[in-house]
Order: C-alpha cells, then structure tokens, then sequence
C-alpha cells in the first residue's frame, strides 16, 4: 500500500555543485511543518520570496529564493515547496539534514510524480512522459514525451471511454428490456457504429507504433551494397570517426556495425552491413544473410555503389524507403549516374548533401505525428493489441446475434484493456517498474 501522508523531500536539480540547487518538499500542512526552518516567508501561494533557512539549532544557513505552491494546485496534489539555494554540497546536505530531523524523509525515484497520478493531477501515461522529458536528448525523444504529457493520447483514451462505456449501458438497455424488438434494432446499429469507430481509432494508434519508435529510439538507417563500395567509409564520414575497419579488400566487413548518430536533433541507429554478392565462403555467407535480414526490417535503406564499377546492381528485399547514393566520384567525376545523390567518402564532397537529405528522410516519417496522437511505448502497444482482439470478438459476437452478456464481455475487456494506458486499471508492480526508472526528485 503506497502511503503519502508522510513528507517528502529531494534535490531536484540534482546532487551536483552548482550555482543553484532546487530543494523540493511535498506533504501537508507544510507551513506549519516548515515554519521553523524557513523564516520570513509569507506563504502566500506561487509567489517567490526571499527567506532565510535555519539549521536545527538555529543557525542560517543561507538565503534562498523559496516558493510555496498550497493543495490540490501543485504538482502532486499536496502542499509543495521549492527552495532555491546556492548549489554548495554543505548546504544541499545540511537543509536536507535539518528537514528530516522534522520527519521529513527522502523521496524515492519518481515518488513526486507518483503521489502527482494518485491525487489525480496526471494519468499514468503523462507521467510515463514526464520521465521521457527529463531523459529527452533529441527533438524526437522530445516530440514522443510531449505527446503524453500534453494529453495527446489521453483525450484519444477519453474518446474510446466513452464509446466504449456508451455501447455498454445500451447493452445492458438491451439485456433489461429484451421484448421492445423495434428499438432493440436501432440500438444495435448505434452499438455497431461504436465498434466501428473505436476499432478504427485503436488500429490508428497501433499502426502509429513504428514512428513512435523512431521519434523515440532512431531511425534504422542500413548501409547496404555490394563488397567494397565504400559502406565502411560512410559509416566513418557519417559519424566523423574511424568506426568501421577500412580496407582495399572486398569482404573486409563480415558483420553489421551499429552507432548511433545525432543530425540536428534527429537520432539515427547507422548500421554498417557485410557487402551483398555471391561468395563460397561460410562465414561471409552468415554476414550476407544478416545483411539482408538488417534491410528487410530498417526504416531506410541508403544503396550504396562506387563509380569506379560496371554493374555491381543489388536486388534488395525491404519495405523501407531506398536512398541511392552513387560513391567514389573523385575517381570518375565525368561519370553519369541516375543515383539520388553522388558522394565520395575520401574528399568529402557530397556527405553533407546526404546528411540533409537523412534529415528531410526523418521529418517525412514524422510529419504524420506532428498533429495526431501515437504511441512509442511497447506497454502501450501490448494494451491496443489485446483491446482491439477484443474489439473484434465484441463485432462478430454481435453480427452473428450473439447473447448481449457475450458482446457485453468483450467490450468490458477492450475497455479494461484501454484503461490500463492511463492507469486507471494497473497492478501495483506495474507501477514499480514504471517509476523506477525515474530519477530523484521528479
């Protein structure tokens, strides 16, 4: 049983010396609590006041900024207090110090969001956001977190709530009056229309997995061609370091190499694949073999082939977007090529070119989640995937004039499945394992 009566208390902005550390307290009644350690504050609320901070025996230890935020208008619900020190270890220590000898003890990761989802003020997936905010070191890790925070996907919930609970009372309309056949029919079509719809939305939402993963985690970029068409060295001239072994002997890669590379803001998962040829050697053959499997399940395919060669065409097998890029053209410059782009990894010329167009090839796939809800959670995903089997049961129940108890069910689960996204059906190690990996203080 989780229990918020008791204060807690955490530096925020971290147990780093720095010019300001935040202090953040969360409990009831802390102005009564707190009065003898913070002094001259007013404690009228969201308001930033200059207050003196006292050790247990009455000393000051510094003068900090401090804001008070009163029940239920904080950010967990509770009365909440933020003090704005210097970031000194002494004195982060010693105010921490001094408010748990007034029983305030200290919090556990994500324990300030946690009290925030149980006093109402966040679902369960915009505190699954919060944590994706504070961890968010690319655009599109940002752009995956602020869709749950800002209730993206929560007002999607709220509309599938809201069909789904509307099917269900005229269920129950249908189970506790079964002789009025004439509005029996219109309700069932009503019925009808609400698994339609909800069954459209949930399949949205899981279509929409793929570019969530990619805002969240990287876009898959393989580098895929023949043997020693300059794979190797784009890796390198990509990621502007010596990553992959480089060599003048085709079949020198019999492996994939994976890095990550950052362009403006937007990740990428490079991976550097064996060259694609027939060959009679076994353990090439195993690298060609994952080469293909790396292409068929990429996001984006960058085709590479070298000037300085007749025809060495690779027949791909993917659903990924293919970029062609036509390299070494410091040794053929008059060559004609029909490529997408025509690079060479030795003087440079062209790279920047493809990293632009990388770009361009990441904001395509995410311009359809600029405006829509998505999801980049695989919890998310699992919970959509089981509501919308059961959806479709709750659909062929009721086209094959099923019991209504039997539609009834159905949808009962759908709805429990959806609700499980938002919390508001959750088992309690579920909850450990989400808020364990937030950080302290948040």
């Amino acid at each position: 049983m989780f229990d918020d009566t008791q204060p807690i208390v955490a530096v925020a902005s971290g147990n780093v010396d720095a010019a300001i550390a935040v202090i953040r307290i969360s409990g009831n009644r802390l102005s009564s609590l707190l009065g003898r350690v913070v002094r001259g504050l007013s404690w009228v609320a969201r308001r930033a006041e200059l207050a003196k901070i006292h050790d247990k025996d009455g000393n000051v230890i510094d003068r900090a900024i401090v804001i008070f935020f009163s029940a239920p208008s904080s950010y967990t619900g509770q009365d909440v207090v933020e003090i704005h020190c210097h970031g000194g270890g002494f004195i982060r220590r010693t105010i921490v110090a001094t408010l748990q000898t007034l029983g305030v003890r200290l919090a556990e990761a994500g324990e300030f969001t946690k009290r925030a989802l149980l006093n109402g003020k966040l679902d369960l997936a915009q505190a699954e956001g919060v944590a994706q905010l504070v961890a968010a070191q690319t655009r599109g890790q940002w752009q995956a977190a602020h869709n749950l925070v800002s209730g993206n996907l929560h007002r999607q919930i709220d509309k599938l709530r809201a069909e789904l609970l509307q099917a269900l009372s005229l269920l129950n309309a249908l189970i506790d009056f079964p002789d009025e056949r004439e509005t029996q029919l219109e309700q069932r079509d009503v019925i009808n229309d609400s698994l339609l719809l909800t069954t459209e939305i949930v399949s949205r939402l899981i279509a929409s997995y793929q570019q969530g993963q990619i805002a969240q985690n990287g876009l898959r970029l393989v580098i895929s061609g023949a043997p020693n068409v300059g794979k190797s060295s784009l890796l390198n001239s990509l990621l502007d370091k010596e990553r992959a072994i480089v060599t003048h002997e085709a079949g020198t890669t019999r492996d994939y190499l994976e890095d990550s590379l950052l362009l403006d803001g937007r990740l990428f998962k490079v991976i550097d694949t064996a060259g694609i040829r027939v060959t009679d050697n076994i353990i090439e053959q195993q690298g060609i073999a994952r080469s293909k499997t790396m292409v068929a399940n990429c996001d984006l395919v960058c085709l590479l082939s070298s000037a300085t060669d007749k025809d060495l065409s690779v027949n791909l097998t993917t659903e990924a977007r293919v970029i062609t890029v036509l390299n070494k053209i410091d040794l053929c410059p008059d060559k004609i090529s029909n490529c997408d782009l025509v690079i060479s990894c030795k003087t440079g010329e062209g790279i920047d070119s493809l990293r632009h167009r990388l770009c361009a090839e990441f904001d395509n796939c995410m311009q359809p989640l600029a405006d829509e809800a998505f999801i980049s959670c695989q919890r998310h995903l699992v919970a959509l995937e089981k509501a919308l089997l059961h959806l479709q049961e709750a659909h062929a129940e009721l086209v094959n004039d099923s019991y209504e108890e039997c539609v009834a069910a159905s949808i009962q689960r759908a709805l429990d499945d959806i609700e499980e996204i938002i919390g508001k059906v959750t088992a309690d190690d579920v909850l450990g394992e989400i808020f364990a990996k937030f950080c302290i203080g948040k």
